[in-house]
């Protein structure tokens, strides 16, 4: 070939190469934004949440700053990009798993590859390191002392993880810590004089199956496990609060149960593809008897009264999308700043502030059932001050929830969880 041949084809080759390249981009981003946006409404309002609710100067104790540093927030989002959204990933996987068959080779564990492995019952799960957990404990005291003073009481409380102490005998301790943390922080919080729930406890006493209350493929638990959590709060605060609630309206047959069957591929089960696990059935839950709810998610523009299904975001559940949606996110329209629901008929004038990770997404629909004045808020969305929001709210008891998996969890947008300036 010529040189203005040679020349052409080059020319050519670097128009195409370009052109996919600004494809690929253009896809890439389009992706990238939906791990930094996970899908809930059309049209996501931004509020400033310290304008609301400012800081004050007075610092109950000197926590990490609310706001991810730049270079903490790309790491964060290139790792979930690279290992749950980059293009084609899941189909390199896929084949990569169906070589490995064919060869013959079962050399590497899940574990090797991937922050996830599987259980001798197959369900997935990650694992926590060992963590010094005291300041957290001593935050949650200072915390409880602010609390006090503006007449609230504090409780904490510690929801399972899907590792079990028991059943999980071989790789809880071993390769894991998330109970071995929790028990740490409990038993701080105990001589710190911070009252506390462990619902690992109550559980077991329950009889429930342990993994059984989680989805496979996902670290969450299930939906009716919230309600069965739910049903658990209002006990503590009708018995140890005094407060006039009445837990049997939680009770399961109360309730109509809608099944989506393999719906779910959860973010563990994204991670290794349907090559290596199979998708969870998913199940919305809906009360029996006639409800009447306000509720507000200002971040969702939502700011409406109706029936139960106000509080869910239907469009999460609307298609079968195993890699892109998420049908976690139809209960509460998934992790909010701030949501808040008003119950009159709850029989109540009672007020909470749940302070919450995303497992108790599953838990506000129906704890607000019982209660007059539900206020949640997730710290690692709601950037205004937590005095001023306990100032302004004024409630009867704060509620600190969080997985056993969250005291061992301290990186990155999960140092939040304490900062309860």
């Amino acid at each position: 070939m010529d040189k203005p041949g040679k020349f052409t084809a080059l020319f050519f080759l670097v128009v195409v190469m370009s052109f996919m390249f600004l494809v690929a981009a253009s896809v890439a981003v389009k992706q990238l934004n939906k791990v930094a946006n996970p899908e809930t409404t059309n049209k996501p309002v931004p509020v400033d949440w310290e304008e609301f609710y400012p800081f004050g100067d007075g610092k109950v104790h000197t926590p990490p700053p609310k706001n991810e540093t730049m270079s903490e927030y790309v790491k964060r989002k290139l790792e979930e990009y690279t290992s749950e959204y980059l293009i084609a990933r899941q189909k390199f996987v896929e084949a990569a798993k169906k070589y490995e068959e064919l060869a013959g080779w079962n050399m590497a564990s899940v574990y090797s590859y991937n922050p996830v492995i599987k259980l001798q019952d197959g369900f997935l799960s990650g694992i926590v390191e060992s963590r010094d957990v005291s300041g957290n404990a001593e935050a949650l005291r200072d915390f409880n002392e602010f609390c006090r003073k503006n007449g609230a009481e504090l409780v904490y409380l510690n929801f399972p993880a899907k590792i079990c102490r028991s059943q999980d005998n071989g790789i809880s301790g071993t390769i894991d810590y998330t109970n071995q943390n929790a028990d740490r922080l409990l038993s701080r919080l105990g001589e710190l004089g911070v009252k506390y729930y462990d619902f690992r406890e109550l559980l077991h006493n329950d009889g429930r199956d342990h993994h059984g209350a989680f989805f496979r493929t996902d670290h969450h638990w299930r939906p009716e496990s919230g309600l069965w959590a739910a049903g658990h709060i209002l006990r503590i605060l009708r018995d140890d609060y005094g407060w006039q609630v009445s837990p049997g309206i939680l009770d399961p047959g109360n309730f109509e149960y809608v099944i989506y069957p393999e719906w779910f591929l959860g973010s563990q089960g994204k991670k290794l593809t349907l090559s290596r696990t199979e998708p969870d059935d998913f199940m919305m839950i809906y009360p029996k008897f006639k409800v009447s709810l306000d509720c507000r998610i200002p971040n969702e523009g939502v700011d409406t009264a109706g029936n139960f299904s106000v509080i869910y975001n239907f469009k999460a559940v609307e298609e079968k999308d195993y890699y892109t949606k998420s049908p976690y996110h139809a209960y509460v329209y998934g992790d909010q700043a701030l949501i808040e629901i008003t119950n009159i008929q709850a029989g109540n004038k009672k007020r909470i502030l749940l302070i919450h990770d995303s497992f108790s997404d599953v838990v506000i629909p129906f704890l607000s059932l019982g209660i007059g004045h539900t206020c949640a808020i997730d710290l690692r969305q709601f950037m205004g001050s937590v005095e001023g929001i306990i100032k302004s709210e004024r409630p009867d008891v704060v509620v600190v929830a969080y997985n056993s998996s969250i005291p061992g969890r301290m990186d990155g947008l999960n140092r939040k969880f304490y900062d309860f300036r």
